[in-house]
């Protein structure tokens, strides 16, 4: 089946926001679910969009290693990075969440059998469980189906089709910040684990962190290979708000995110790190998004690309006043769902 007759209403709001013809030029990288086996064999279909991010706060982007901030070598600096697995947690969260709204208010239509806040969780178990265990993931939702997915109860794993690139820094700003804790009996930042009495255990702390400043540009990417409309309706608008990331993020890890350029071509298009590296040094949002443009325009659009659709502000205001609980575009994401995974069962022959 075509798109429109299978997706009309997030074509419908893909048209009104992108414009007829930035449309047109995207619509040969979007990808039909029928249900069937052969519309989730995998074809040369992908949606590249670059985004460009302003940190509003500290942020503190620890992983496993020695520091409390990844870095990456890029021309002749080591900037701070955001790996990806950070962003996509980000968002398979955030989705997770609209997920959950949408399924409350439209569960008589979307045809999800069972009660969807119990049977699909991204969060650890609290009452009744031992601690650290993880709720399963119900392996048939609009999140699974598009973020990937993995469950022993399920003949059949979901591959995720939200990937992408690490987020470079433009700059290396990095600050040192010291903090204190101090011991409610001793008065100081002293910290001793050893003795009888409360004075020979004093439970102060004196430590330190290293944070991403303020105002530091980062250049990231996403991918989506054969991606549906109404998935890329959500991801776009998921794309538009201010978002938090690293650790402590109750407190800080601001992250202001503003897309800038989307183009579909037979594969993924150029790399976040080539975009840092010709861009290092720029601290306007301006002129990173300029040079992102140029890059894309001259550098990485081939013979078999579409346009390179610049998100303008227009773009922006029409994409953030797209209501994600409107019924019948809620519907289509959540009957897209179920044909991907109806799909991929018929595909591996799992019943």
């Amino acid at each position: 089946m075509s798109l429109p007759n299978l997706y009309p209403q997030s074509v419908e709001v893909l048209k009104g926001v992108l414009g007829g013809e930035n449309y047109k030029s995207i619509e040969p990288y979007l990808h039909a679910y029928d249900g069937t086996a052969e519309s989730v064999k995998p074809v040369a279909k992908h949606i590249t969009v670059y985004w460009v991010g302003r940190a509003a706060d500290r942020m503190i982007l620890r992983t496993e290693g020695e520091d409390d901030i990844v870095l990456s070598d890029v021309g002749t600096e080591a900037v701070p990075t955001i790996i990806f697995r950070k962003l996509k947690a980000v968002y398979l969260r955030e989705f997770m969440q609209l997920a959950r709204v949408q399924w409350a208010k439209h569960k008589e239509k979307i045809g999800y059998e069972g009660d969807f806040l119990a049977e699909c969780s991204i969060a650890v178990g609290i009452a009744g469980e031992r601690k650290g265990v993880l709720h399963s993931r119900c392996m048939r939702c609009p999140v699974d189906a598009l973020m990937g997915a993995t469950s022993a109860k399920a003949g059949y794993n979901l591959v995720s089709r939200f990937v992408g690139d690490a987020a470079y820094a433009l700059t290396p700003g990095t600050e040192r910040r010291t903090g204190s804790s101090v011991d409610e009996v001793t008065y100081t930042t002293i910290m001793l684990t050893e003795g009888a009495s409360e004075e020979e255990r004093r439970t102060g702390a004196l430590y330190s962190e290293t944070l991403v400043e303020p105002g530091t540009l980062f250049v990231g990417k996403i991918v989506l290979p054969m991606v549906s409309p109404p998935e890329l309706v959500h991801v776009l608008r998921l794309l538009t708000h201010v978002t938090r990331v690293g650790a402590r993020t109750s407190i800080q890890g601001t992250l202001e995110v503003y897309p800038v350029a989307m183009i579909g071509d037979l594969f993924e298009v150029g790399t976040a790190y080539e975009v840092a590296e010709r861009l290092q040094g720029k601290k306007s949002i301006e002129e990173v998004r300029g040079g992102i443009l140029e890059y894309l325009s001259r550098e990485a659009k081939f013979a078999t690309s579409s346009n390179v659709i610049e998100f303008t502000k227009d773009i922006v205001v029409k994409l953030k006043n797209v209501n994600m609980l409107d019924e019948k575009l809620v519907v289509e994401l959540w009957e897209n769902a179920r044909n991907y995974i109806e799909g991929v069962k018929a595909y591996i022959r799992v019943k």
